[in-house]
């Protein structure tokens, strides 16, 4: 049986993008700068850098996997793990025969990253709403107080997969979320509408529960 198999609503939730060229970085600065509370599984990547040598490996990272409780989400159990990324499902099979089940005390998971390939699905998604955001027929809600801009967006699963593309409605602040929520269909030319902020200058990011007030 694969190990990721073990527990039917394991999934991915983060990592610390450990990219590989920092590697050839000092390990201990690299622990010194990390949080406290990631330097032990950081520790274990960084002295067992022979697992990203192995062929199909893309990367290998510290991260987390989530038992999620879709009814009460800050009751999800997570677990720090060490996380063995590569390119397909057959070569995560193969992988999985070859590395250890634990790292240091930290289970090893073998995952397929899909970062590339949901990066390219959101980005023809996108592609659909920019005609939408053009329209003269849609410019008015520009002119709705508080609103700075429209760019392209998508709804994503928790985890970041693009499910389908929205209009993403950019605001001055939070503070002033709910003065425009009631001003602003809920669809825009058959897409639905996101609420949030653009951030290094054309990246919009959509306002979720938890975030903190602007």
């Amino acid at each position: 049986m694969r190990r990721q198999a073990k527990t039917v609503f394991i999934v991915l939730a983060l990592t610390l993008c450990l990219a590989g060229a920092a590697r050839s970085y000092d390990k201990q600065s690299m622990l010194d700068s990390a949080d406290p509370a990631d330097r032990p599984s950081l520790a274990a990547v960084l002295d067992n850098d022979w697992i990203e040598k192995l062929p199909y490996v893309t990367d290998l990272q510290p991260g987390w996997e989530v038992c999620p409780n879709k009814s009460n989400p800050a009751a999800s159990v997570e677990t720090r793990t060490i996380l063995v990324m590569t390119d397909t499902e057959d070569h995560q099979a193969l992988l999985e025969r070859q590395v250890p089940g634990s790292l240091e005390g930290f289970p090893v998971m073998v995952v397929v990253d899909r970062t590339e390939q949901w990066r390219l699905e959101g980005e023809r998604m996108m592609t659909k709403v920019q005609p939408v955001i053009d329209d003269p027929a849609n410019q008015w809600i520009l002119r709705i107080p508080h609103i700075t801009r429209m760019l392209p967006s998508t709804e994503t699963t928790f985890f970041g997969e693009p499910i389908t593309a929205a209009v993403g409605i950019a605001l001055d602040s939070r503070r002033n979320l709910k003065k425009v929520q009631s001003k602003v269909p809920k669809t825009i030319g058959g897409f639905p509408t996101q609420f949030g902020g653009v951030e290094m200058g054309s990246w919009f990011r959509q306002y979720r529960e938890g975030d903190g007030q602007e």
